[in-house]
């Protein structure tokens, strides 16, 4: 597989410090199913700490030019660093740095790799469980139930569900249920038999690239990002808590995108790669769905 390169660009200098008013409109903004009524600029700039406790912050940004702009959600001495694009509402970020005091700063493009700061808030964030973050709609495991992908993880979890019922006596069949790792084996199993790797894709690339998991399934065909992304997602629709995580692994010699799923039965973590079992199946090469953790080097996670 090639390289993926989604590499953050550093700041070189802050400038200075800006503040903007514009008219103001009522909006609805749904993410993850969640609706919430916010006042929000037509023009400009929000950061929205209301849903913390979920694990997530909500920006709005949009100033109709096409500036480069970066958002830094900062604990501590930890940070990420993330695009930000104009929108017409919230978009989410993850707060998966744990409880703390959390930064989160706004900061425009003025001349080549030098930005300057628009707006920055700080919360005390207290998370209601560390692993909501991991079922949240965020920028690059973005998800509502009306999406293709989300609608196609119901059909198969439902069509498990209805097999597994068939499988007992009638009297019987409202009582059974799918398990968790039932629920993760049939949307994993889709994954990397349905979808294929894209060798061309990251050839046409840029730094605003963010997996759109529709067209990833329209068109059968995807990156590791795409895969990291779309497995996360439908799982999370789920109620299945999943990291995108990216970095270095034995099976790549490229930066890497692949996931954690949690298994709540026995209260951890696994390592699984949709990317590299979907090649294996493809060639009929023997694998397992979890990964030896010692074979992943996490840099960076979602």
């Amino acid at each position: 597989m090639r390289k993926v390169v989604f590499l953050l660009l550093s700041f070189i200098m802050i400038l200075s410090t800006a503040n903007t008013t514009n008219a103001v409109t009522t909006t609805t903004v749904e993410e993850t199913g969640l609706e919430v009524n916010v006042n929000l600029p037509e023009y400009g700039y929000e950061i929205n700490f209301d849903k913390a406790e979920l694990g997530i912050v909500q920006v709005f940004y949009n100033n109709r030019l096409e500036k480069k702009m970066k958002l830094v959600v900062q604990l501590d001495d930890q940070k990420y660093i993330y695009n930000v694009f104009n929108n017409q509402g919230y978009v989410n970020y993850p707060l998966q740095l744990g409880d703390g005091i959390y930064r989160v700063t706004l900061y425009e493009n003025t001349t080549g790799t030098k930005y300057k700061k628009i707006t920055s808030k700080s919360a005390l964030v207290e998370l209601e469980n560390e692993n909501n973050v991991y079922l949240q709609s965020i920028l690059e495991v973005n998800w509502n139930e009306e999406d293709e992908s989300i609608v196609l993880a119901d059909e198969l979890v439902a069509a498990a569900l209805e097999e597994k019922q068939s499988k007992v006596r009638e009297d019987l069949r409202e009582k059974v249920t799918l398990s968790q790792d039932e629920i993760i084996e049939v949307i994993y199993d889709f994954v990397i038999h349905n979808i294929d790797y894209d060798y061309d894709k990251i050839d046409g690339l840029d730094y605003s690239y963010v997996p759109d998991n529709d067209a990833t399934l329209e068109l059968g065909t995807g990156i590791c990002y795409d895969y990291s992304s779309l497995l996360a997602s439908m799982l999370r629709s789920q109620g299945v808590p999943v990291k995108m995580t990216k970095g270095y692994a034995k099976t790549s010699d490229v930066y890497h995108a692949w996931n954690e799923i949690y298994l709540e039965n026995e209260e951890r973590w696994i390592v699984v790669d949709t990317t590299y079992d979907a090649y294996m199946a493809k060639k009929g090469y023997a694998f397992s769905m979890e990964k030896e953790s010692a074979d992943y080097n996490k840099v960076k996670e979602f």
